[in-house]
């Protein structure tokens, strides 16, 4: 609120000044005025370029790992492994995915979701819930592909999951 106020202030009296000097020298003020919209113009098209490439840079980093991620899940899917004796090869690629991949390259939100997913997972399969272990998935799917830059607002629950799983509709009916 504080911050708030003190912009308030200053924009007040970046205004007075403006008007002042317009009565003053309309014609310098003018000039300088055009200079200056004109320098704020540059300086936010350089800000919005530099997001930009980072966005792109961070897409670039994370994409093979997501894709290695999903390959994982998938060989592990398909394999029918229920979980119950660790793959030493899948452990290492989940320690380096966390330890490494997921903190330095990944989004907040991609890491909550990640945990969450990993969570969820777990309690479900203890429980034998597989079909909400599978649901839990698609939270991830999504969390990846903001994170990839995609905007999914439009994309309605289950679509993802109908992606791979073809009779998606016959299994999860009231869940998407």
């Amino acid at each position: 609120m504080a911050n708030f106020a003190v912009f308030v202030a200053v924009a007040g009296l970046a205004v007075w000044g403006f008007i002042e000097a317009v009565q003053a020298e309309p014609a310098v003020v003018g000039s300088v005025g055009v200079a200056v919209i004109g320098v704020l113009g540059v300086v936010w098209q350089q800000g919005r370029s530099e997001r930009d490439r980072l966005r792109e840079a961070n897409r670039d980093r994370m994409t093979p790992i997501y894709y290695e991620l999903l390959g994982t899940i998938f060989k592990k899917i398909a394999g029918g492994e229920d979980g119950s004796e660790p793959d030493p090869e899948t452990e290492a690629f989940f320690r380096d995915l966390k330890a490494r991949q997921l903190m330095l390259g990944a989004s907040s939100e991609m890491v909550a979701a990640f945990n969450t997913w990993q969570r969820t997972t777990t309690e479900l399969h203890e429980q034998g819930d597989d079909a909400g272990a599978v649901l839990a998935w698609e939270v991830l799917l999504r969390a990846i592909r903001k994170d990839l830059g995609h905007q999914d607002s439009d994309l309605r629950p289950g679509e993802l999951l109908r992606l791979f799983i073809t009779d998606y509709d016959e299994h999860f009916s009231a869940a998407g």
